[in-house]
């Protein structure tokens, strides 16, 4: 893997990183760092937390709505909707990058704040109110549950607190995961590279990154990131899955992950 830019700034914030808000910046200029406005995104964060008249969870809610903070609706599957700079400015996202918004407000009003990786979506508590970042609203462990056996979700790890490195990994995985639809295949085995920073041991990531190869024409990349998946593979089955494709030239893309 060749010297990634931001490899230092992602490492360092890995190695102390207590703020999500400072990890979605990274994860923005990693997207596009020509475009990202750090300075821009932190005042604003500044100014979010000024207007806040009640510091608790209803008041950093309220404030969002009030300056017209809003789910991307119809635009939700646009790559901008995880460059934290682009969501400030814009006032719409993704529950992540909603939340990400909220957590920064909250951590400037020196309330505490973390992530929640709910199935239905990401979802943030601050002090100990639960938040849905998306919905701009106060919510519960009551109705979450509810939802949960609605959907016939279990509920284990269904409120498992997400770190900030896990955030930075979500978000760059959201990035990913629409860049490869696009077929944008150079770009997403960028996002991979610093994904992989962060879980290098993730059997699934290089399977995505053997496709991409694969897309791009490069059979041998392909195979060495197979080969790769292979080395961590979770169970014998899947690993002999793995070893079938590396012995196959040319094969389809994988379903495994």
């Amino acid at each position: 893997m060749d010297e990634l830019p931001h490899a230092r700034a992602l490492e360092e914030f890995l190695g102390q990183g207590v703020s999500a808000l400072e990890g979605a910046l990274i994860v923005a200029r990693i997207v596009d760092a020509e475009k990202a406005d750090e300075v821009a995104a932190r005042r604003r964060i500044d100014e979010l937390a000024a207007a806040v008249r009640e510091p608790r969870a209803a008041g950093v809610v309220e404030t969002l709505i009030e300056q017209d903070f809003a789910g991307a609706g119809d635009n939700y599957y646009d790559v901008n909707n995880s460059v934290i700079d682009y969501v400030l400015s814009e006032k719409r996202g993704i529950p992540i990058s909603l939340g990400v918004v909220a957590m920064g407000v909250a951590e400037r009003l020196g309330l505490d704040t973390v992530g929640v990786n709910f199935p239905r979506h990401f979802l943030i508590t601050i002090e100990n109110d639960l938040v849905d970042p998306y919905g701009l609203r106060v919510t519960s462990v009551a109705e979450c549950r509810r939802w949960l056996e609605a959907n016939k979700v279990a509920e284990a790890d269904a409120f498992a607190v997400a770190k900030p490195g896990d955030i930075v990994l979500r978000m760059l995985n959201n990035v990913r995961i629409l860049l490869h639809r696009q077929r944008d295949f150079s770009r997403a085995l960028a996002i991979s590279d610093y994904q992989l920073l962060i879980v290098p041991d993730h059997y699934g990531l290089y399977i995505e990154r053997a496709d991409a190869w694969g897309a791009l024409g490069a059979p041998d990349m392909a195979k060495g990131e197979l080969e790769k998946a292979l080395s961590c593979a979770p169970s014998e089955a899947i690993a002999k899955r793995l070893r079938d494709r590396i012995d196959q030239t040319g094969a389809p893309p994988s379903v495994l992950n």
